[in-house]
C-alpha cells in the first residue's frame, strides 16, 4: 500500500505490520499509529560498487609506488654527492701533502742558503756589529693587544649558608 504526501490513514487500534518490528522505515507510536515516509525519505544507504573499490585500491597502490620511486631517487641523489663529497676531499688531502713536502723542503736551512746564494746573489755577512742596551729585558713577553685575549674579571661565587654552619661544627673542618 503506498501513501501519498499529505494523505493521512486511518487509525488502527492493533495493526500488524513489519514497521512494528522496526523492518521499515516507520516509526511505531504507543497509540498504534503508524507513520509512514514517504518514498524516497528517510535514511539513504548507498553501496560502494566493486568498481569504486577497484579503483581506489589502484590509487592507493600507485600513491605508494610513486612515493618509493620519489624516496628513492633522492637516495640516488644523495648517494651521488656522497661519491662527489668523498672524491673532492680525497683531491684537498692530496694537495695538502704536496704543500706539506714543499714546505718541509723550504724549511731546509741548507737549501735556503744554496738557493739565497744561487738564485738571489745573497752572501753571508762578514762584520757582525754589537749593540749594547740598558735596559733589562721585560718578564713578560709583550704581544698586540690583538693577539691576547682578554680576561674577563669574574667575582669570586658567594659562599653558601650550609658551608657557614659546616665551618662552625667543631670537627668537620
Amino acid at each position: 500500500m503506498t501513501t501519498f504526501p499529505g494523505v493521512r490513514r486511518p487509525r488502527v487500534a492493533n495493526p500488524v505490520s513489519p514497521m512494528r518490528t522496526g523492518a521499515a522505515t516507520g516509526i511505531t507510536r504507543p497509540g498504534g499509529v503508524i507513520r509512514q515516509l514517504p518514498e524516497g525519505w528517510g535514511v539513504v544507504r548507498r553501496r560502494i560498487s566493486r568498481t569504486m573499490l577497484a579503483g581506489l585500491a589502484l590509487l592507493t597502490v600507485a600513491g605508494v609506488g610513486i612515493f618509493q620511486v620519489l624516496q628513492t631517487s633522492n637516495v640516488a641523489n644523495t648517494g651521488y654527492e656522497v661519491r662527489r663529497l668523498e672524491a673532492e676531499r680525497a683531491d684537498l688531502d692530496a694537495e695538502i701533502r704536496l704543500l706539506e713536502a714543499q714546505l718541509a723542503s723550504n724549511a731546509n736551512l741548507e737549501y735556503l742558503r744554496k738557493t739565497s746564494s744561487e738564485r738571489l746573489g745573497m752572501a753571508p755577512a762578514k762584520d757582525r756589529l754589537r749593540i749594547a742596551v740598558d735596559t733589562a729585558a721585560p718578564d713578560v713577553v709583550p704581544l698586540p693587544r690583538r693577539y691576547v685575549p682578554e680576561v674577563e674579571a669574574r667575582p669570586a661565587p658567594r659562599r653558601s649558608w650550609w658551608d657557614s654552619v659546616i665551618e662552625a661544627l667543631p670537627g668537620l673542618r
